[in-house]
This record gives C-alpha cells, structure tokens and sequence, in this order.
C-alpha cells in the first residue's frame, strides 16, 4: 500500500508544491486548508487524482483538527506541519510588529504544529516508521546576525525548540521528527527574488522526508539534507 501524507498549508507555496509532487509519485495525500473558498487549485487537483482528500482546518484550533483526525480512514506515514505565517521583515520598531500579529504568528508558527501533531497523534503508526516534518527557516537559527523580522525569527526559533523537545517525548514510540528549511522559495513570503522555485524545494524536500527514520530524530536539516545550526 502507498504510504499517506498528511500537508498543513496545502494549498499555497511550498505546501501545494509538494501536494503536487506527492500526487504524482503516487503517495496518498491529506490536504489541509485554512479555507476551502481559496483552494480552487486543490480542487481542481481534486478531480485528476483519486489519491487527494481535501480537508479544511484551521492549525490553530484543536476541534478543528480533531475533525480532521476523525475524517481520515488511513494512518498517517508523513505528517508534514507547513503553515506558516510571517508578520514583517521590519524591525523593533516596525508598524507590522502589533499585539496581535505578534500573537497571531507565534500561534500560527508554534502553536500550530504543536496542536496538530497533538489532536491527529492518534492517527500515526506507533513503532512503524511514522514521520513527522516541521517546516522551520534558517532564519530561526541561533547563529544569525541579523536584525530584521525579530518575531518570525523568534517563531521559528521556538518551532525548532518543540520539533527537538517532541523528538524526545515520541522516540519511545518509534516516531521521528525533525524540521527543515525549505531554501530561500519563489513564494510570496519569500519573494520574487529568492533563490529556488517552489518545485525545486518540494523536490528535495520530499526526498529527505522519505528518508527520514529514527536515527536522524531530533535534527534541523536543509532542504538538500544537510545538517543545520539551531
């Protein structure tokens, strides 16, 4: 049986790049979608391939994604957490840098991946080989100099403090999880400018996806594989 692949933030970006890839290589693929009125590309991936469920889901809400949990008839072999939301790139004292989108992000970026791998838990193998993905930034890094974006820094920073504090509490159950940077991506959050398109990242991506298992637990990689900095 093909393995199942479960993409948050599916419908844009990084996340319908890779939805799409994983159609073609014939993977059975959850989409999850903030919102169905703007995902009329998935559903007209929808009518070519059998293999793609749609679902909407909103990463900060837990009722939401246990819906999902409940709607899925197949476990879970990848659980790939790419929504993802960014505020500003100004810096302490930029507009963009409000209460809200300050908790807005750091909600979407944070709590996001932690309630989905919470409330769809019960959908991966246990002891199988079940992946889990965080979609981090090397902008998250600790290593960094730079002083613009503090706050999705700062997120995704603490994305890749949870993805290593729930490598630990899952190893015992044969789960490992990890998070990647995706590349500088031709997206708009990235911009026209960027480095790779979305196509090329999803590829390497995927890739090291598949590859992943219990030894490389724990790690924060680059989208071509090799180890990052936290």
């Amino acid at each position: 049986m093909n393995e199942t692949i479960l993409i948050t933030g599916a419908n844009r970006g990084i996340g319908l790049a890779l939805t799409k890839l994983s159609l073609l290589k014939g993977l059975n693929v959850e989409a999850c979608c903030r919102s169905m009125e703007k995902s009329d590309v998935l559903k007209k991936l929808s009518f070519q391939y059998s293999n793609l469920n749609i679902h909407e889901m909103d990463v900060t809400s837990s009722s939401s994604i246990e819906r999902v949990s409940h709607e899925i008839k197949v476990e879970i072999d990848i659980l790939v957490c790419n929504a993802g939301l960014n505020n500003g790139k100004g810096g302490l004292f930029s507009d963009d840098h409000d209460e809200k989108s300050i908790m807005d992000v750091m909600m979407v970026n944070v709590g996001g991946p932690f309630l989905t791998i919470k409330n769809l838990y019960n959908n991966l193998k246990k002891n199988n080989g079940s992946r889990v993905v965080i979609i981090s930034s090397l902008m998250g890094s600790q290593t960094h100099s730079s002083s613009n974006a503090p706050i999705y820094r700062a997120s995704k920073a603490a994305a890749n403090n949870l993805m290593r504090t729930l490598s630990s509490e899952l190893f015992e159950h044969g789960i490992a999880v990890a998070s990647y940077h995706p590349g500088w991506v031709r997206t708009d959050m990235g911009g026209e400018n960027a480095d790779i398109s979305t196509e090329e990242s999803a590829s390497s991506l995927l890739s090291q996806f598949m590859n992943l298992d219990i030894k490389k637990t724990g790690g924060f990689f680059n989208y071509d594989g090799n180890k990052l900095p936290l």
